[in-house]
């Protein structure tokens, strides 16, 4: 009986320091509100190589085009039949909303400027908004722009003729003041998804 004793207080013992060292369990991460999902903040910032491009009224586009304001931007060409015009649609939504500010940017970059002539693009992008910037040039600049963005494209069939296939990344970019990117949007895209990122990483860096 003596010897149960003793064992009883070291097993005793040993449970206490067994609950005293346990680390506690972590909190469960809280969930990602729906309108919020496929929404990436960048941090740091992505800072832009110097590019010049050409806009719907043969304008140029550069750097400094995107200083100043912020912009939603997004990469397509002008016969895509379904991403394009189902994101420019949201964005035009995007900029009826009453708390969306007014001195936000929207801009169209074509990834495809051997079709996509700067005639075409207004007509593109002002069937969605008057105020939207359609956006191409050459081929390397459009590259130096989208590669530190992690924009994909590539063409499929006979880029010879004119009867080809563009395939596209399709995210919606923001582009501070100060010229860098600051997050992005995975499609589908959704006026609400679109707004309510726009609007917490504004305000976070205003």
């Amino acid at each position: 009986m003596k010897k149960i004793i003793p064992i009883i207080f070291v097993a005793i013992g040993l449970a206490i320091l067994a609950t005293t060292f346990i680390p506690p369990a972590e909190p469960p991460e809280p969930a990602i509100p729906e309108d919020l999902k496929g929404v990436f903040i960048d941090s740091p910032a992505v800072r832009l190589p110097d590019f010049e491009l050409v806009d719907h009224n043969n304008r140029i586009f550069n750097n400094a085009s995107l200083k100043g304001q912020w912009s939603l931007v997004f990469f397509g060409f002008t016969n895509c039949p379904d991403v394009c015009p189902t994101s420019m649609t949201e964005l035009n939504k995007v900029s009826a909303m009453p708390d969306t500010p007014e001195d936000t940017q929207y801009v169209f970059i074509s990834v495809d400027p051997k079709r996509d002539s700067s005639e075409k693009l207004k007509e593109f992008v002002t069937f969605f908004n008057d105020k939207f910037i359609g956006v191409s040039g050459q081929k390397s600049e459009i590259d130096k722009f989208k590669e530190p963005l992690g924009v994909i494209y590539g063409f499929e069939g006979d880029t010879t003729s004119e009867d080809y296939v563009v395939t596209h990344f399709a995210a919606i970019y923001l582009i501070a003041p100060d010229g860098k990117q600051r997050a992005y949007a995975l499609a589908p895209h959704s006026a609400i998804q679109i707004s309510r990122a726009y609007q917490l990483v504004r305000k976070h860096y205003d």
